[in-house]
């Protein structure tokens, strides 16, 4: 069994450190333009980017609650992968493809708030391309493990 290094790329690195100014942005914007924040914003936005809810500002500071938890959840996850990374049980690759996963998802939250803050519709563009974003990163981790197993086997 091999035992590779638990240090991070520079990709993955860069991909930390835009999730950190990403949710610190997320965090502080609503804050520091609270006043001209309009009184109702989008609540919900349906699959083609239609607002079909509106809610009171306060609700603005729920979305960096929720992308500060799925940031953790992920985080949680790529510590797993680390570990099987660092066993030897899964390709070096398998720590970016979910670091890239989270990249994804605070993203998508950060135009979620971006949309809401300026109370105007999305548009069809978001789900299929978050969609398409999270197919490749999946993608991209199941054929890696799947090459890593077979290669494995074969040693």
């Amino acid at each position: 069994m091999k035992n590779f290094s638990s240090k991070l790329t520079l990709p993955q690195k860069i991909i930390e450190v835009v999730c950190a100014a990403v949710l610190l942005v997320m965090v502080l914007g609503p804050i520091i333009f609270w006043g001209r924040l309009p009184d109702q914003i989008p609540g919900h936005f349906n699959g083609a980017g239609e607002i079909d809810r509106w809610a009171s500002k306060w609700e603005l500071l729920l979305m960096p609650m929720f992308s500060v938890f799925m940031y953790a959840l992920l985080s949680a996850a790529c510590w797993l992968i680390g570990e099987s990374v660092r066993k030897g049980e899964l390709p070096r690759s398998a720590y970016t493809w979910i670091t890239g996963t989270k990249l994804v998802t605070i993203g998508n939250f950060a135009v979620i708030e971006w949309h809401s803050a300026l109370a105007r519709p999305m548009g069809t563009w978001l789900l299929p391309v978050v969609i398409a974003l999270l197919a490749v990163l999946i993608t991209g981790f199941l054929i890696s493990a799947l090459q890593f197993a077979r290669n494995q086997k074969k040693e």
